[in-house]
C-alpha cells in the first residue's frame, strides 16, 4: 500500500489537477491524504469581497473528498492570497508528510502564474526532501499564462474515472463566466490523445524512485 499525499494551496487545486489519479490510487487500496494549505475565506485582492466564505470552504473540500474517497484531510493555517514559502510552512508540512510515512506526492508546478501555487511548490520541495516520488500537476484550466510552458512527462489514464473527477465543485468559476467542467474535460481529452487513452491527466516528475 503506498502513502499518497495531494497538496493544493486552495479548495479545488487538488481536484482540478490530480483528482481522477487519487480515485485510482484509492481504488488499488492505497492511503490518500488531502492537505489544503489555507483555512481562510476566500477574498478577492482587487474588490475586497468574499469569494467563498470559512464554512463553505470546509463543506467544499468535505464534499469533494467524499466523493473521491479521500482517507484523511488536513488543512493548515495560512490565509488565502498570502501562503508563505517559510520555516512555518516547510516545517507545518513536513509534520505531516512524517505522521503519515507519505512515499508520494502531487502538488502544485513551479512555473504556476498564481502566487499561493509557487509558495507551496517551493514549500512541498523544502518538506519533501526525502519523499520518493514527487509529481507537479497542471494548473487550473481558465484563461493564465506562464513563461514556460509545464513540460508533461508522466501520464496517468483516468478514463475509468473521470466522471468521478468533474462532480467536484466549480460554483466560483461559473460566477466568474468559466465553464470548468467543460475546460477540464477537454484537457483530459488532450492529454488523453497524447497517452494513447480517452481521458489522462499529465504530471511533470519530479522525482520517481523504482523499488
Amino acid at each position: 500500500m503506498k502513502k499518497i499525499m495531494a497538496i493544493g494551496a486552495h479548495p479545488d487545486d487538488i481536484e482540478f489537477g490530480c483528482s481522477g489519479t487519487l480515485v485510482k490510487h484509492r481504488e488499488q487500496g492505497d492511503f490518500v491524504v488531502y492537505v489544503c494549505m489555507t483555512s481562510t475565506p476566500s477574498v478577492d485582492a482587487t474588490t475586497g469581497k468574499t469569494i467563498r466564505s470559512g464554512v463553505e470552504l470546509k463543506n467544499e473540500v468535505e464534499c469533494a473528498t467524499e466523493t473521491l474517497g479521500i482517507n484523511v484531510v488536513e488543512f493548515l493555517q495560512f490565509k488565502d492570497l498570502h501562503v508563505p514559502f517559510s520555516f512555518d510552512s516547510v516545517s507545518s508540512l513536513e509534520k505531516l508528510i512524517k505522521k503519515y510515512e507519505i512515499d508520494t506526492i502531487y502538488t502544485h508546478w513551479a512555473g504556476d502564474s498564481n502566487q499561493d501555487h509557487i509558495a507551496t511548490f517551493k514549500t512541498t520541495m523544502a518538506a519533501a526532501r526525502y519523499v520518493s516520488n514527487v509529481f507537479c500537476y497542471e494548473q487550473i484550466p481558465i484563461p493564465r499564462h506562464t513563461e514556460n510552458p509545464m513540460t508533461i512527462n508522466y501520464y496517468s489514464d483516468i478514463t475509468d474515472t473521470f466522471d468521478t473527477k468533474i462532480k467536484s465543485q466549480y460554483k466560483k468559476y461559473k460566477a466568474a463566466g468559466f465553464d470548468v467542467s467543460k475546460n477540464l474535460e477537454i484537457m483530459a481529452q488532450y492529454r488523453g490523445i497524447e497517452a494513447n487513452c480517452k481521458y489522462a491527466e499529465g504530471f511533470n516528475i519530479i522525482k520517481k524512485v523504482e523499488k
